[in-house]
């Protein structure tokens, strides 16, 4: 079986755990090491992990089933190092109200893409539909061509943007602007 070592040891489990996994496996990363290995050399690793770990000890095993899917083994030492899945949480924060992004109205209608006060909606739409026309002529794959429109379709959602709104709204104040048919 193909396994994927993560290590997460601090100060001296460090230096203990990498002799351990480097006797193992391959070192594919700074803290992370790949192997093919029997079940009982996997059960040898678990053992001499546990035998030299201490409270700063903490390394996950995982199984890997297939190019896009691995399974969870074990972790030896510290748990809270990592997630229920083995995986080491990143990019985190404690403050809830930080991370309620739905809660936002969104009515595409009443935003602009540019200067000239064409809505975004009908922006989007128009340069997703050329993408699909100009895929198409140079070549023939529907699913390339679908994948152009879809790509033309979200190519500016970021102008959704308060900010940006606003920007537009001040900008277009400043200035006369001719309708767009």
């Amino acid at each position: 079986m193909m396994v994927t070592f993560v290590s997460q040891c601090e100060h001296k489990a460090l230096n203990r755990t990498r002799r351990v996994l480097d006797a193992f496996a391959n070192r594919i990363g700074t803290n992370t090491w790949q192997t093919v290995i029997t079940e009982d050399g996997l059960q040898a690793v678990k053992k001499l992990l546990r035998k030299s770990a201490t409270k700063n000890t903490a390394v996950s095993c995982h199984w890997i089933r297939s190019r896009s899917r691995s399974e969870f083994l074990w972790v030896v030492g510290s748990k809270n190092e990592f997630n229920e899945q083995g995986v080491v949480p990143v990019n985190y924060t404690n403050q809830i109200d930080a991370l309620k992004m739905d809660e936002i109205d969104v009515n595409i209608e009443n935003y602009y893409a540019n200067t000239k006060k064409q809505p975004l909606d009908q922006h989007l739409f128009a340069v997703g539909y050329v993408a699909y026309l100009l895929s198409k002529q140079l070549v023939e794959d529907d699913k390339l061509a679908k994948t152009a429109f879809v790509a033309g379709c979200w190519h500016d959602m970021g102008k959704i943007d308060a900010g940006f709104q606003t920007w537009i709204l001040e900008k277009t104040k400043k200035q006369l602007i001719d309708e767009i048919p």
